[in-house]
């Protein structure tokens, strides 16, 4: 796999200001997703820098990332009120607005990283199973071999495997499930003529 390229000077200081682990993570999830984009044709680049850029929210305490949804003046459901952890994408995606960047897929990609959604675009596939797929969730995630198999065959089973897996485990735990993923799996299986 080729050198991860220069990031933008904005996002590098983001990057920069986040956690030592939190960096660790984001560059695992770089290097999963440039090689998921290699093997599905995406473009590899583009497929970085979203990736680099998928947590630069992710250090925000709940409190303050509802405080922040307010400031941007997003739209926050019941699921994110009680479980804001889940904002910390949108909040990302509206901070890199607001830096200049105007690329919608990429903004797209960030903002849906840990949830999906309903006709999320490939480059947001990629990045979505990529931050999923680092061997560090693999305790939260011990459905990740599956995903890992899956995705090798194409983004959308990835994705479908995934949340198919994640929902059990809310299923299963009593969790709220983000209305979002339910859509994200109903669209994946919908376009595949199941059910």
């Amino acid at each position: 796999m080729r050198e991860a390229p220069l990031l933008p000077d904005a996002l590098h200081a983001r990057l920069n200001a986040l956690p030592a682990g939190l960096q660790a993570h984001v560059e695992r999830v770089r290097n999963i997703a440039r090689g998921l984009a290699e093997r599905h044709g995406i473009d590899a680049a583009q497929a970085d820098l979203a990736a680099a850029a998928h947590d630069v929210a992710r250090h925000l305490l709940p409190a303050q990332l509802l405080a922040e949804s307010e400031r941007l003046g997003l739209r926050v459901n019941a699921v994110e009120r009680r479980l804001p952890t889940l904002l910390h994408g949108p909040v990302g995606a509206a901070w890199l607005a607001t830096d200049g960047w105007a690329d919608a897929d990429t903004l797209d990609a960030v903002r849906w990283h840990t949830t999906a959604r309903d006709d999320l675009s490939p480059l947001g596939q990629v990045v979505f199973i990529a931050d999923k797929l680092d061997p560090a969730k693999a305790r939260a995630y011990p459905f990740q071999d599956a995903v890992r198999e899956a995705a090798e065959a194409s983004l959308a089973d990835g994705a479908l495997a995934f949340l198919d897996g994640h929902l059990r485990q809310l299923i299963d735990g009593g969790g709220l499930a983000h209305p979002a993923a339910v859509e994200a799996r109903n669209g994946l299986l919908l376009s595949r003529g199941a059910c």
